[in-house]
């Protein structure tokens, strides 16, 4: 098969949600030549489903905020598993991420007086969650839109990258290695497309739809943008930690896992169980709904497998306490998720949800300046780790694609100028085709029988064996499962001998592929964190052991064997230590030595 069409640029972004629009603005505006190119529809990634809001310690509602308070409530909510420097540049550039936001056209919620509105989620000291009603990832993504279309960047959509291109590929020379571009499919044109590029920023999401029942879209987040990177040659860190929402939708069956955001929590919507008890005050009396999602999780599932569960499998998420008034000014797309979908007046009568899979903590392995080990590869937003450690804040995913997409685009755009000249001479992309699969490996673009019946084993092997709880003999079955269905897939009973591009059915493949890998990745990583923090509950090892555990686990592939090891988390230094250790001290949580 020959290749079709040959683009090139200085900095080409995979990814068209927050963190690469981000990205693409900074690149651009730093003097590079940008390319987006996304899976999705050009408008609709995966942020738009961000719904709650985004944070910063701007202090309208509560004047005593501050980013190191921002700063101590990330890492607590993380049970210290992130890197505290990463945390410290998130919180520290809130306020202006926000207000560049503001300032680009963003619709935020504001008092009478001009204010700001700042409410609570989840863990946070305090109110510092801004929001645009009850969409605000919708909005962020207008807002981004609008500045990527002053500035001409453009955006290919459709776009499915099955590979990262590196210079060792062509010239054999491993000190060589770079990444130099991408190889992919474009469905529009049904072509086979390559795109060559200086640098390169993956952008593609999280893993979360491994699982049955999630919060993301049955077309997103099945962790291809980390096993781009992985099988370039970067590693993955803290893959077990996958943060599951207190609060997705259980019916219908359409719906199931449908995010009801945190937000109505935040504007006081209580959980009850079937026999009608407020059941949080059992476990975290101190903030109720508002304790940390892990925890809140954890308490609804527990009611669930007790028996307290409602007539779907589920409990209920009241809000009728409220005016109708605020939840139509504060939560409207919730009235209409909810009237439209199941037939339900929120403002009269109860939600019923369960925990879904809605966020990756885990991901690719970068530097405080988005850098991945390989050369011009740079990565951002949900693909990458050491942000939120354990556990996310509510709130802050939406932060961290602004905060750091401004970094790696910059960085990209600084990356490419100083490569440019350099790599004139270098052996060029353009002569390579896909005849002969050789250049690009023997699995690299096929397509399986019966793909989605793969996906729907992996989806139930994790939810049963590596979900909200996990013990050693469920986590050692499920393993011993993704790794006979990795062989099934890539037999040669399975592969069918004919590609073409019309097959619907490519895309499931390569999001099996995907998933194959992130699954044994997930459940290695959760079989050698034997101790419970943050997201990730052990059953059999139901206890925080930092003697022990206060470590980050990473894989990195060698041939086609994944490797595990070890690293210790690095140690809070600077004034940032003496609030922690003030605030963990007055919860009585945890001791520092």
């Amino acid at each position: 098969m020959t290749i079709g069409t040959r683009r090139s640029c200085d900095v080409l972004i995979i990814g068209s949600g927050s963190a690469g629009l981000r990205a693409a603005i900074e690149a651009h505006d730093a003097g590079a030549d940008v390319l987006i190119i996304s899976k999705s529809r050009k408008g609709d990634p995966h942020t738009v489903l961000a719904r709650g809001g985004i944070n910063a310690a701007l202090g309208t509602m509560d004047p005593e905020d501050n980013w190191m308070v921002h700063a101590v409530d990330t890492l607590r909510e993380g049970e210290f598993l992130a890197d505290y420097e990463r945390v410290v540049v998130l919180c520290k550039n809130a306020p202006d991420a926000v207000n560049e936001l503001v300032n680009w056209g963003a619709r935020f919620h504001r008092e009478k007086d001009g204010r700001l509105t700042q409410r609570f989620f989840g863990a946070h000291t305090y109110r510092r969650t801004v929001f645009y009603e009850d969409w605000t990832g919708q909005e962020i993504i207008h807002v981004l839109i609008d500045q990527v279309r002053l500035r001409k960047i453009e955006i290919v959509d459709n776009v499915y990258v099955t590979k990262l291109i590196k210079s060792d590929n062509l010239s054999g020379k491993r000190e060589a290695t770079k990444i130099t571009g991408a190889l992919g499919i474009d469905f529009k044109k049904k072509e086979i497309v390559i795109f060559e590029c200086k640098s390169l920023i993956l952008a593609a999401g999280g893993y979360t739809r491994v699982y049955a029942v999630s919060s993301s879209r049955s077309f997103e987040n099945y962790g291809e943008g980390m096993i781009l990177a992985y099988e370039a040659g970067a590693d993955l860190v803290d893959m077990e930690m996958v943060q599951f929402h207190p609060t997705g939708m259980v019916w219908p069956e359409k719906a199931l896992g449908t995010l009801a955001t945190e937000a109505i929590r935040g504007e006081g919507g209580i959980l009850l169980n079937s026999k009608g008890e407020r059941y949080m005050k059992n476990y975290y009396p101190e903030r109720m709904e508002l304790g940390p999602r892990d925890v809140v999780a954890r308490a609804t599932y527990n009611e669930i497998l007790d028996g307290r569960g409602t007539q779907h499998g589920g409990v209920w998420l009241d809000v009728t306490h409220l005016s109708r008034q605020k939840i139509m000014d504060r939560l409207p797309t919730m009235y209409e998720q909810f009237k439209n979908i199941n037939g339900i007046d929120i403002s009269k009568d109860k939600m019923e949800v369960g925990p879904t899979a809605h966020y990756s903590m885990g991901g690719i392995v970068v530097d405080i300046k988005c850098r991945t080990k390989i050369r011009g590869l740079f990565a951002v937003g949900e693909v990458i780790s050491q942000i939120h450690g354990a556990n996310r804040l509510g709130g802050n995913s939406l932060l961290d694609t602004i905060v750091f997409g401004k970094i790696a685009g910059f960085e990209a755009a600084s990356f490419a100028k100083e490569e440019g000249e350099r790599h004139k001479t270098e052996q060029s992309l353009l002569g390579l085709t896909v005849s002969n699969k050789k250049e690009f490996g023997d699995d690299e673009i096929f397509i399986v029988k019966d793909p989605i019946t793969f996906r729907n084993e992996i989806q139930e092997i994790m939810n049963h064996n590596a979900g909200i709880i996990r013990e050693e003999t469920r986590l050692q079955n499920g393993l011993k499962r993704i790794l006979e269905l990795n062989k099934e897939f890539y037999s040669k009973d399975n592969v069918l001998k004919e590609f073409k591009i019309e097959n619907e059915e490519v895309v499931l493949t390569l999001e099996v592929k995907s998933s194959l890998v992130v699954s044994e990745a997930i459940i290695r990583s959760a079989l050698t964190r034997q101790e419970s923090r943050g997201a990730h509950y052990r059953s059999d090892f139901p206890q925080l052991d930092d003697e022990k555990w206060k470590v980050n686990i990473y894989c990195r592939a060698e041939g086609k064997e994944m490797i595990l090891f070890k690293e210790s988390v690095k140690e809070i230094k600077g004034p940032l230590l003496d609030l922690v250790k003030t605030y963990v001290k007055a919860e009585h949580h945890r001791e520092f030595e």
